[in-house]
């Protein structure tokens, strides 16, 4: 046995010696991100230096004699250094480099390329993908207050609803279609079905010169994204997991049963009737003695959750090497809404849900060593559900907001449904979510994308083409199983104390709808591109072609089944010397299907400049903190095809059916569309003038733009036609005319105090003011009457001038015509045109619009070693709205429309000294004017006295987040990193409206609120 150890242990000695002699191989071959080998590259031991090699022509490397745990140094110019930590013997390692390059020198996504940032002469906006990855919300909700050029709203906080309507740089506008085109990888698509986490690149082009190349489609600004690709090098695993707990952040707050009832009553006797109510069945709602006749219902409570968990989650594997590189992705997405089930009502889910399944697939595939071949593959399926009642979901917030706490109760005593009457508004929101069947939406989107790029470097330098081929399909599948039980009314009790129950829907059965849409387009390009450095003289060049052809099952006639199409060819020069002078030129040559032969094709042509100053010494000199500063400004024509649901508007159409004169009995022919000769696209005038500037060691960077875009030729029927002229339907024609200006622009400024303190802040904004200079109308009466030389869409009324003080004040006032009787606590309005009568000749257009003329945000993140925490505040201004509408106005339709809780506080509505016994009551300035037991054509109209600031700052997010990464963690289980994050969204917000979200204000409290979030998200690395 003692011989046995010995001969072991001089065998292990000898390998020890072997292994001390020889040491470790190391094999492999080291690339860029694109799988191309690099050649020259520097391989050395960090410790001895001596020992070393370099890549050979097709990037490998082979050193011997390592010892464990050296560190391989990888140095190659114009790349940043990588590092490799001797293990083993190992062959075929892969060493990725990333191109290390200067903020300037950055590649951004311009129209149809990419450019160095440096040359960029356009106003394009670059977004960096992190800032729009939010959990719990889409992409188009992190647009406002994010991104510099950008105006968004979001209407409803709904599960599949919840999305936002955005323009760049606000409404430039009033045609039929104001909002961007937006391309991924190239092609139209959908902004809200991408998931954040599969964005490579996401810019924002603003002006002509960026937009230029799109022709009629390009008016509106365009957004392009570009999703993520595989990059060479192992095998790289991301899963992302998020449980987050959704809660109605505002919604209003309504008035019990007893607190309506004392008002209905003031509100009939300040109009000199009798109560509604009498002191017994006050006494019976106030004690709550009789549910039946005199309930007291929160319909909130009936139909609301707390709050509602959902769950996201993400899934991405990536990788490659010099042959092929791929990334593929899986997302999963669950949202259910707030709204409370009866479970003993249905087997059947009837709640309002959402959920979304992406997956994405990019390959790409060097077939030859100038040749690459892409392909990519995504699909995203949409499921949702709803109750069965109506065709949309609004309907339940409005019966919230419409039926009192004394309508009906929710079941009456003797367990029949209740509700008000057979009209939507009237049926219980109860019944509508619980006992009206479900709808199921099915929709699946798939996408195909195949290219091809040729390196023609062999014929010139700097030269390649690029072929690509897109499908996209989109099918529906809506299914409806609708249903309606006996539902009653009681108004009363019979003789022997039973309820007087009157039947106001008949029971009908289950039954069964479907509907199903289906949407095809094709999308062929062909580009080719340029680009070549001679000595201090860049020059690019840009040959873009591409056709395109949509078509979709909801065509109902001969012309609405002829698929649109578009045909364009278009082109870009850039010319740069000694990276000083930029000049670039770029034209479009676009045809849409719209228009007559002949009047189909048009061209847009823009050019642009910039110029550097901190490229000449001497400035850099005298300005040292002044790191780079270009100034730019650009020109050019974009036009904007889309007019509406028009089909091909100038032709004449007919009809054929019957008619029911008794000079033409039988069947008749009639002109349905007057052709419109000569028509054709909406054409922006677009220029722009543009600042970016870096200073104090690139600490600060800021960029500012003006703007300005004159829109001529805008689609709209025609209005000034005479009746004689005996036209059934008026012509459309190319008549309106609008300008918008404004600025835009952004800040950041970023600090490291140390290796482990950083701080970041940044701030942007976006003012866009327009105003309408053509309008062909009609009618026009009064000067200020006309929609031109004022923004468009601006809120319209009378001119209030405060509340009636007495019966003097009331007969020294011009007459309102509006109701027979006005008295004293009513509203008081302005004689505009002065005439001695108030009446609807004197309403004016009054200040902003209920779209923001401004947005703005700002965010901060300070990171302390693994530690981070961030913070972001968006903020709206320029918005108005009215106040109105079932729900605000106080018994408007007497026993229908809920009552806010400000109504019941008695310094909040005017109230005469004869009922409430005290003069002080009679407030000038309260906030509603003398109650009214129903309709009151005098006080419920708009004006200025329901007119509402729509101006707000929401603190929109807060993220705690917390990164680990340990040696075990890679080597046991294969984690390289974790990501610890809690994210609450839409915090608070600080705005004059308190009664529900200002960015819905417009629904007056009838929409599903936006809402707040809070979120657990685990991030992992592999």
């Amino acid at each position: 046995m003692k011989q046995l150890l010995i001969v072991i242990s001089l065998l292990f000695s000898c390998i020890s010696m072997s292994w001390g002699q020889n040491g470790f191989m190391v094999a492999g071959t080291v690339m860029d991100e694109n799988g191309e080998p690099l050649i020259g590259v520097s391989v050395v031991n960090q410790a001895n230096t001596s020992q070393g090699t370099v890549t050979d022509l097709d990037g490998k490397f082979r050193l011997p004699n390592l010892l464990n745990k050296t560190t391989l140094l990888f140095t190659y110019v114009g790349f940043k250094n990588e590092k490799y930590v001797v293990t083993g013997n190992k062959e075929q390692i892969k060493i990725v480099m990333k191109a290390d390059v200067s903020d300037l020198d950055e590649v951004v996504v311009v129209g149809q390329a990419n450019q160095r940032k440096v040359s960029v002469t356009g106003a394009i906006t670059v977004v960096k993908p992190e800032i729009l990855d939010q959990p719990g919300t889409s992409i188009s909700n992190m647009l406002g207050g994010n991104v510099p050029g950008i105006i968004a709203v979001t209407r409803s906080g709904e599960p599949g609803d919840d999305f936002s309507e955005f323009w760049i740089r606000g409404i430039s506008t009033f045609g039929a279609n104001a909002s961007a085109l937006v391309l991924v990888d190239g092609v139209e698509g959908n902004i809200n079905d991408l998931d954040p986490s599969d964005i490579e690149s996401f810019s924002v082009l603003k002006d002509a010169s960026a937009t230029a190349v799109y022709g009629v489609r390009g008016a509106n600004g365009v957004v392009v994204i570009t999703t993520k690709s595989g990059k060479a090098g192992k095998l790289r695993i991301n899963f992302k997991t998020n449980l987050i707990m959704s809660e109605s952040a505002r919604m209003p707050e309504y008035a019990d049963a007893y607190s309506y009832a004392q008002l209905a009553n003031e509100a009939r006797l300040s109009r000199g009737k009798d109560p509604i109510y009498s002191d017994v069945a006050m006494e019976l709602i106030r004690t709550g003695m009789d549910q039946d006749l005199y309930p007291n219902v929160n319909w909130r409570d009936v139909i609301l959750k707390d709050h509602v968990w959902q769950n996201q989650h993400f899934l991405s594997v990536a990788g490659g090497g010099t042959a092929a590189r791929y990334y593929m992705s899986l997302s999963i997405q669950n949202k259910d809404a707030v709204f409370k089930q009866d479970k003993s009502a249905n087997k059947y889910d009837t709640n309002v849900s959402y959920h979304k399944y992406s997956f994405l697939a990019n390959m790409d595939v060097n077939l030859t060593k100038t040749t690459n071949l892409g392909l990519k593959l995504n699909q995203v399926i949409v499921n949702q559900n709803a109750p069965g009642f109506g065709d949309n979901n609004d309907a339940l917030w409005q019966a919230q907001a419409n039926l009192t706490p004394l309508t009906t109760p929710v079941k009456y005593s003797d367990g029949s449904l209740a509700t008000y009457g057979a009209n939507a508004d009237e049926l219980s929101p109860y019944v509508q979510l619980n006992y009206t069947g479900f709808k199921e939406n099915r929709r699946l989107n798939t996408g195909l994308l195949v290219t091809l790029k040729q390196d023609l470097s062999f014929i010139t330098k700097g030269l390649d083409i690029k072929g690509v081929f897109s499908y996209n399909g989109e099918s529906q599948h809506n299914i409806t199983r609708t249903k309606m039980p006996d539902l009653y009314y009681a108004d009363g009790r019979n003789a022997d104390g039973s309820l007087n129950l009157k039947r106001t829907r008949e029971k009908k059965d289950l039954s069964f709808g479907k509907d199903v849409y289906s949407a095809r387009s094709y999308y062929w390009e062909l580009t080719g591109n340029y680009n070549r450095t001679f000595g201090e003289h860049r020059i690019g060049g840009l040959v873009l072609f591409y056709l395109q052809s949509n078509s979709n099952s909801d065509a109902n006639d001969n012309l609405a089944a002829i698929p649109t199409r578009y045909e364009s060819l278009s082109g870009r020069v850039t010319y740069g010397f000694k990276d000083t002078y930029f000049a670039e030129f770029n034209i479009g040559y676009t045809g849409s299907e719209q228009f007559p032969t002949g009047e189909r094709f048009g061209w847009f042509p823009a050019v642009s400049g910039g110029w550097v100053p901190t490229q000449y010494d001497f400035l850099r000199e005298k300005i040292p903190f002044l790191n780079f500063l270009k100034i730019r400004a650009s020109y050019g024509l974009v036009g904007n095809d889309r007019i509406g649901g028009k089909r091909f508007p100038y032709l004449t159409t007919i009809y054929s059916g019957m008619s029911g004169t008794s000079w033409a009995s039988g069947g008749v022919l009639g002109e349905d569309q007057i052709g419109t000769d000569g028509l054709t696209w909406e054409t922006a005038h677009k220029f722009d003038i543009g600042i970016d500037a870096h200073l104090f060691h690139e600490k600060v960077q800021f960029t500012v733009d003006y703007f300005n875009d004159k829109r001529t030729g805008i689609f709209q029927q025609r209005a000034t036609i005479p009746t004689e002229v005996g036209l059934v339907n008026f012509p459309w024609a190319n008549m309106g005319s609008m300008r918008s200006h404004g600025f835009d622009g952004n800040i950041s400024f970023d600090h490291a105090f140390n290796k482990d303190w950083r701080m970041t802040l940044r701030a942007n904004f976006t003012y866009s003011r327009n105003k309408v200079t053509n309008w062909e109308e009609s009618g026009i009466r009064y000067p200020y009457q006309s929609r031109i030389g004022i923004p468009n869409g601006v809120q319209r009324g009378l001119i209030a001038l405060g509340l009636f003080k007495d019966e003097a004040d009331i007969e020294s006032s011009p007459k309102q015509t509006f109701e027979s009787v006005v008295l004293p606590g009513d509203i008081k309005y302005k004689d505009v045109n002065n005439d001695g009568v108030i009446n609807s000749d004197d309403e004016v257009p009054l200040s902003y619009s209920a779209t923001p003329e401004l947005q703005y945000g700002f965010a901060a993140e300070i990171r302390w070693k693994k530690f981070s925490l961030s913070a972001l505040f968006e903020g709206a201004g320029h918005s108005n709205y009215f106040y109105g509408g079932t729900g605000f106005y106080p018994f408007a339709w007497e026993s229908r429309g809920n009552l806010l809780n400000i109504v019941t506080e008695p310094s909040n509505r005017w109230t005469s000294r004869e009922i409430s016994g005290n003069p002080s009551t009679e407030n000038p300035n309260a906030r509603f004017p003398r109650l009214t037991y129903g309709e009151n054509k005098n006080n419920n109209r708009a004006s200025t006295f329901w007119l509402a600031d729509n101006r707000y700052l929401r603190f929109k997010n807060l993220t705690a987040r917390y990164s680990y990464a340990h040696p075990w963690l890679s080597n046991v289980i294969g984690v390289s990193g974790i990501d610890i994050s809690f994210i609450v969204n839409n915090i608070c917000t600080w705005d004059d409206i308190k009664l529900w979200d200002p960015g819905q204000a417009s629904g007056n409290g009838t929409k599903y609120p936006i809402q707040r979030t809070y979120t657990l998200q685990l991030n992992f690395n592999f």
